[in-house]
């Protein structure tokens, strides 16, 4: 007779492109099954991506992922079986983290952003949506600013993501790594990110409500940068590009909703 054996494989993450998180996937053998959990520690829902090999067992997973609420221990993913007892058997799977709901489609267009710093002041968009700098078919605003500019909440939202130790700056695209970020999750499901904030800049924590106007940060130049600036965009996860960035509409001057257009400054007359 062969002889009847499983192994059990975690491998390397499924995509180059998914992210660093605070999830714990495990397993435990429960009536007969194997049981996959998850304990999700960050602060808003996390895509938990699933790829298995199977030799005579079944999986009870019905889509490549699954979208585990924030601060969730014990969430089942899937509940894998033996089809045949007497012939070998074994599993193998692959899991990777996204935050937020990768499938996400439906989403505020028309949310009005507020301007990203405090009122009365005035600053001009150094690059627009699909930029010709580093822009390319991405919707993101660099707004011009010195270092040290408050910033603030452009929407209502948790913060999710904070890194503000990095130094290093310079004008390649190998400084990317180095960008001190803020990230905020929306009630839509949509994220923000907040870039370039200054060497321990940040004015917030993961976990953290804030509301729009809030202070949030203060401006820098740290990263993949050309010179003293907010990069702002909103976006997404994606399962191909990681991140799919959305077009967003913030009230300006006279209480007026538009696009904000490249080489064009724009003053908050408004508090929040």
């Amino acid at each position: 007779m062969k002889k009847i054996g499983m192994f059990f494989l975690l491998l390397a993450p499924l995509m180059l492109l998914a992210q660093q998180r605070d999830v714990k996937v495990y397993r435990e053998f429960i009536e007969g099954k194997t049981v996959v959990f998850a304990d999700n520690n960050e602060f808003c829902p996390v895509s938990v991506l699933i790829r298995t090999e199977l030799l005579n067992m079944k999986s009870s997973l019905k889509a490549p992922y699954v979208l585990v609420p924030a601060k969730t221990k014990r969430f089942v993913l899937m509940e894998i079986s033996v089809i045949n007892l007497k012939k070998e058997f074994n599993f193998k799977y692959q899991s990777s983290f996204f935050l937020g709901d990768i499938n996400l489609r439906k989403y505020d267009i028309d949310f009005p952003y507020s301007l990203p710093y405090k009122e009365g002041e005035e600053y001009s968009i150094g690059q627009g949506y699909n930029g010709k700098i580093s822009h390319q078919g991405e919707f993101a605003l660099d707004f011009i600013m010195p270092i040290g500019t408050e910033i603030t909440a452009a929407r209502d939202g948790i913060v999710v993501d904070v890194q503000d130790s990095n130094t290093e700056t310079c004008m390649s695209k190998d400084c990317a790594e180095f960008n001190n970020y803020i990230v905020i999750y929306h009630e839509d499901g949509t994220m923000a990110e907040y870039t370039h904030i200054d060497t321990k800049g940040s004015l917030v924590k993961k976990g953290d409500v804030v509301k729009r106007g809030d202070k949030i940060g203060l401006s820098g130049n740290i990263g993949w940068s050309s010179g003293p600036h907010l990069h702002f965009f909103s976006f997404v996860s994606d399962i191909e590009k990681g991140r799919r960035s959305i077009r967003t509409k913030f009230r300006t001057e006279g209480n007026k909703l538009e696009f904000l257009q490249e080489k064009k400054s724009y003053k908050k007359d408004y508090e929040f």
